[in-house]
């Protein structure tokens, strides 16, 4: 019976008990000796109480003696039972972590065995087993000398004492024999374990196996010395070779170059100075050294295009690169092929050449003496390597009015009558260095201006290394037959009554489009177009009236349209507009609205007025399709949509174009209200005076942060400002911004200092900026030279009046005018002094490859020196590198402006900027 049966026992403390028992015992005596008395007597004595009271004491000794002898008892068989439970628990545990640890030993995969602290094993795992190639029970209580040799023994068995005298780990690499008598490289790692008294009872260790890694290092440094004797028989015999070698990264960096190579195109010091430089480095070296030969060496430019071409091609390709190198002329005849990876992918390419040009010269003279004695019945021109003429015969004369005096050392384009485009030229001069023969037709103009076709002929004349020598050109005139076959084309391929190109000719500009926009990435749109209650005009007012109405029908729609778009008929009264070269879908929706506004105009025939209206169907490629006859089909589909709504109504095939239109009308929306919420802020763009190195000019730019949409591109939103007439307000806006910013620092910073403000083609045609402007100048009292005004160059092609009196207004105001993107169009050079233009801005497409591109360079070389000739300041757009800078400033070019020197900024970050170029001229 333990403690725990009797809960309010289990609680009292052993005095506490004793006092118990005793107190009670005493009672009950009391109660008992009162009782028998009472029954017997019929009274209670006193001193009867008194002897029950020393008796129960008595009792109660004798009882409390008991029952802590049975209580002591109790408690130690309750100890030893608790005792038994704990140790069976332990025990438990015990063997389930041994039997863990078992398990783990034998997981390790590599050889794990313990000793005692004399050296005799306790026990190892499964992989150490295997590598002993003995049995557990062959070795558990035996030592290392029952298993190894007697002198190894005993090193292995010292270095054990060792480690568990010191406690501590051992770590080292030996070679040892496993039980098939195999050697092995294997690194020991020892540890001894130590008990709670801190005495080493054994050690524990593993071995790691290293004999793979050692032998793949010791093969490692064999094939490395192979290598470099392998790399230095090859460096020996391609510098004994007499031919030229090299190989480039695609970065177009030279990873070899041979001695030849060196010596006779690099003029490099030796042939390790090209490692990691391009053809350019050398060649610009070469040509500063000699600047007053233009010739000296041309090389670079020419090699690296030949580069891109065996790259784009990945085959194996000849080239003959014709030039000077020290001065000198040099024909090689070049072979080129992708240099290929270890894992089968480009890295770079590989060329060879030789010098060729004792061969050319000599065969230069061979066929020139054969080619004064032909003679030919045809015209015939004969041109150098250059294209320059050297020859004609007769023939030539008599067709073309020339002389061989007058046209001798020319170009054969003296002949071009402009009706063919650059790619046409561009087709033929790819057919010619492909094949050396071209075969065509061509229009060119004689002497007398008069224009005429010719049947033409190009052959080449190769010297033996295949390097061009001469190009004969034979052509007979076909004007006349050109002319019928001219008139029979038009009647198959226009429709009579409209002069529009008619079904086949529609179809076949179709096709063209179709693959123009599918090489250029470009989106086109295709129009059905289809007159509403065409049938009642013919039979009420007769057809010959509808004749009348198709035509003008037809010249509405062309009034509507880009001359780079195609109208058509096909028949009856259904029309089809081709809309080529869309960037976006923004133009279609208002030409086809354009196109029924106009065909919703009363037609007058005769003394008649007709009214007709159209249904319009609209298809993009590629959203909608991608094949000519799906186009044809959504199309038509879409114009009898409609029909279906009720007529004079455009719809497009999908939803595409309707989305994005929504989209446009949403920002539209937006705009209208985005000033009056201070959406727009205008950030500035620093125009650094090249020749000091400051800052006096900016350009304001309008930028519109949409609480929703976030930034929002000037390139998406001017557009529309434009076409709906906000542009006024926001210009309006951004023009008092920017002069009282001007103004606040010409009081502050630089009383010189301008911005530049760019003002829509839409905003100068209007004439009403001008007069609020000019006023608002006067109101703030602020000078008109502190703003320039920054306009297309496309502007200048629209030489109207009312455009040169309005930029001849600011000139009279003060104000200056800058040509933006110079160079991207077409204007014409007396336009810039006529309409009194103060500054030229570079495109930047110009510049960006200044440094790369010697055509480039040339051309704004040419603008500056233009510009000034015409009193113009000349300003770079797009600078984003110092070597561009370097270049603009040697061409003395005036002013740069670019993210080289800083993105456009707000006001306070400007601020900052100025400040650190008042401070840093020099920066960057």
């Amino acid at each position: 019976m333990s403690p725990s049966e009797f809960p309010l026992l289990s609680r009292l403390k052993e005095w506490q008990f004793n006092v118990l028992t005793i107190v009670t015992t005493v009672l009950f005596a009391n109660v008992v000796v009162a009782g028998v008395e009472w029954l017997l007597l019929g009274h209670v004595r006193a001193d009867s109480m008194t002897v029950s009271t020393l008796s129960g004491l008595i009792i109660a000794t004798l009882v409390v003696h008991v029952v802590a002898q049975l209580r002591t008892h109790m408690l130690r068989i309750h100890r030893h039972r608790q005792t038994n439970i704990e140790l069976t628990q332990a025990n438990a545990r015990l063997a389930e972590n041994n039997a863990l640890l078992a398990t783990l030993m034998e997981a390790i995969p590599i050889p794990i065995f313990y000793k005692d602290a004399q050296g005799l094993y306790l026990g190892f795992n499964q992989a150490y087993e295997d590598f002993l190639g003995r049995k557990r029970s062959e070795l558990i209580g035996r030592s290392v000398f029952d298993i190894a040799p007697q002198d190894l023994a005993e090193v292995y068995h010292a270095q054990d004492m060792k480690l568990m005298a010191q406690r501590g780990t051992q770590i080292y690499e030996t070679q040892v024999k496993d039980g098939q008598g195999q050697m092995h490289t294997v690194i020991f790692h020892k540890a001894a374990f130590i008990d709670t008294a801190g005495v080493a009872r054994g050690l524990v260790g593993g071995i790691l196996d290293i004999t793979s890694r050692k032998q793949s290092e010791q093969a490692l440094k064999e094939s490395e010395h192979r290598t470099q004797s392998l790399y230095a028989l090859l460096r020996r015999v391609a510098d004994n070779v007499p031919d030229m070698i090299w190989a480039k990264d695609l970065e177009k960096r030279y990873l070899f170059a041979n001695k030849s190579f060196c010596e006779q195109l690099l003029n490099a010091r030796d042939t390790d100075e090209p490692i990691g430089k391009d053809d350019l480095f050398f060649a610009l070296r070469e040509r500063a050294q000699h600047p007053e030969n233009p010739l000296w060496h041309t090389f670079g430019e020419p090699c690296q295009e030949t580069d891109e071409v065996t790259l784009r091609q990945s085959d194996t390709l000849q080239f003959d690169e014709l030039g000077y190198a020290q001065g000198k002329p040099l024909a090689l005849a070049v072979r080129k092929a992708p240099l290929m990876g270890e894992n089968g992918d480009i890295i770079g390419v590989v060329g060879s050449a030789r010098d060729v040009t004792t061969e050319r010269e000599a065969q230069e003279k061979l066929q020139v003496s054969a080619l004064v004695l032909a003679n030919s019945s045809e015209a015939l021109l004969l041109t150098d390597a250059n294209n320059c003429i050297v020859d004609i015969n007769p023939a030539f004369t008599l067709l073309t009015g020339y002389t061989l005096d007058e046209v001798i050392g020319k170009n054969p384009r003296i002949l071009r009558s402009g009706r063919h485009d650059a790619d046409f030229y561009q087709a033929m001069w790819t057919r010619i260095q492909a094949t050396g023969q071209w075969q065509g037709e061509v229009w060119n103009r004689k002497k007398n201006g008069e224009a005429f076709a010719e049947w033409l002929t190009i052959n080449t004349l190769y010297h033996d290394d295949g390097s061009v020598h001469r190009r004969v050109g034979l052509f007979s005139d076909i004007t006349d037959k050109k002319r019928s076959e001219e008139l029979i084309w038009k009647q198959a391929n226009f429709d009579q009554l409209t002069d529009l190109p008619n079904r086949r000719m529609f179809l076949d500009r179709l096709a063209q489009d179709l693959k123009k926009a599918h090489r250029g990435g470009f989106k086109l749109a295709l129009m059905f177009i289809d007159l509403d209650r065409f049938k009642e005009v013919n039979d009420t007012l007769g057809h010959d009236r509808g004749d009348v109405l198709l035509t003008e029908a037809s010249q509405r729609i062309a009034g509507c349209t880009r001359e780079s778009d195609t109208v058509a008929r096909l028949g009856g009264d259904e029309f089809t507009v081709i809309l080529t070269d869309l960037m976006d879908n923004t133009g279609i929706d208002r030409i086809a609205r354009d196109i029924l506004a106009a065909l919703a105009e009363p037609f007058t025939l005769g003394c008649e007025r007709a009214f007709v209206s159209a249904s319009i169907g609209i298809t993009l490629y590629p959203d909608d399709a991608t094949s000519l006859e799906d186009l044809l089909k959504n199309a038509d589909q879409a114009m009898y949509v409609s029909k279906a709504n009720g007529r004079n109504c455009l719809s497009y095939f999908t939803r595409t174009m309707q989305e994005a239109a929504l989209h446009r009308m949403h920002l539209l929306a937006d705009l209208r209200v985005a000033l009056a919420e201070n959406q727009f802020e205008l950030h500035y763009q620093p125009i650094l005076d090249l020749p000091n190195h400051q800052i006096h000019k900016a350009e304001a730019l309008l930028r519109w942060t949409h609480p929703v949409r976030g930034v929002v591109s000037p390139a998406e939103f001017i557009p529309l400002a434009e076409e709906s007439g906000l542009i006024h307000t926001l210009g309006d806006w951004v023009f008092a911004q920017a002069v009282a910013q001007v103004k606040a620092w010409r009081t502050r910073i630089d009383p010189d200092f301008q911005i530049s403000v760019n003002l829509s083609p839409v905003q100068l045609q209007s004439g009403a900026e001008r007069l609020h402007w000019q006023q608002h100048l006067a109101d703030v009292q602020l000078g008109g030279e502190a703003v320039v005004l920054e306009i297309t160059e496309g502007l200048l092609l629209e030489t109207s009046p009312q455009l040169t009196a309005e930029l001849l207004a600011y000139r009279d105001a003060g104000i200056q005018v800058a040509i933006d993107d110079f160079g991207t169009g077409y204007s014409a050079m007396a336009y810039l002094k006529q309409m009194d233009i103060d500054f030229l801005k570079i495109d930047r497409s110009f510049v960006r490859n200044l440094g790369t591109d010697a055509s480039d360079q040339a051309l704004c070389e040419a603008m500056v020196v233009m510009a000034h000739k015409l009193g113009l300041k000349v300003i770079a757009e797009g600078v984003e590198t110092s070597l561009q800078r370097d270049l603009l400033q040697a061409m003395e070019c005036d002013f740069a402006q670019g993210f080289l020197f800083s993105k456009a900024l707000p006001v306070e970050e400007f601020e900052q900027l100025l400040a650190t170029f008042s401070h840093h001229p020099s920066v960057p």
